[in-house]
């Protein structure tokens, strides 16, 4: 599946100025997990990232692209977690490729059931707050977890672990921004374009005859290669 291709080639371009530091994937220097969330108070949080008064994006792309990944590691844009004082705007994006994904139904339940594998993900200290309705993630730092050294490497290193336990999960990228180097502005249009991919792919999964002049996803599938192809394929199926 290459739907999602234009989203993560965009992000790249979209970051190419800014510094960063990239950690390969290490299975054995993963943050401390947690079976179930957790809840921070006030006053045990060093830090907030992404909230209500900072900027914040998140989004999830999965493509069977051979190489378009590229090695599991986990990117960092902005301070680390040890470096960062007070609240800053905030956003974290995952990149997956797997095998060939196939027909368009399967590959809609696929891409959903990567996505919300950072649902089920609890680093200790590292309280995420998401809503599937939502194209932003607002996350809570613990002092504690800040004293003992997490990093968003070993943060980056949970969710790679579990991502990479779901079949056919080949290799994953996880980036973290912090601060406002990045156009916000344009994390959150290409978030919300990705959002409507899947949208679309799920139209198609319920079979809809509707009209493309009639559809209010048109624009999305005029726009990105392979959709309207994977929906007229299904409408002659």
């Amino acid at each position: 599946m290459e739907i999602q291709d234009r989203i993560i080639r965009d992000t790249r371009f979209l970051l190419r100025d800014i510094p960063s530091a990239c950690f390969p994937y290490d299975a054995e220097n993963c943050a401390p997990a947690r079976k179930e969330s957790q809840v921070l108070l006030q006053k045990e949080t060093a830090f907030e990232l992404g909230g209500r008064e900072k900027k914040s994006a998140a989004y999830t792309c999965i493509s069977s692209t051979p190489g378009i990944v590229g090695q599991s590691a986990t990117l960092v844009y902005g301070p680390d977690l040890g470096q960062i004082k007070g609240p800053l705007s905030y956003a974290r994006i995952t990149f997956a490729e797997t095998g060939d994904i196939g027909e368009e139904d399967r590959a809609y339940h696929i891409c959903k059931d990567i996505d919300l594998i950072k649902y089920s993900v609890y680093p200790e200290g590292f309280m995420v707050r998401a809503s599937s309705m939502e194209v932003r993630e607002q996350v809570r730092v613990g002092k504690k977890a800040v004293k003992d050294g997490l990093t968003f490497a070993q943060t980056g290193n949970l969710f790679i672990r579990n991502y990479l336990e779901y079949p056919g999960v080949k290799a994953v990228q996880v980036l973290f921004i912090t601060g406002d180097t990045v156009d916000f502005k344009a994390l959150d249009q290409l978030a919300k374009k990705n959002k409507m991919i899947t949208k679309a792919l799920n139209k198609i999964m319920e079979k809809a005859d509707k009209e493309c002049s009639t559809c209010g996803l048109k624009e999305i599938c005029d726009e990105v290669e392979g959709l309207r192809k994977m929906h007229f394929q299904n409408r002659e199926r």
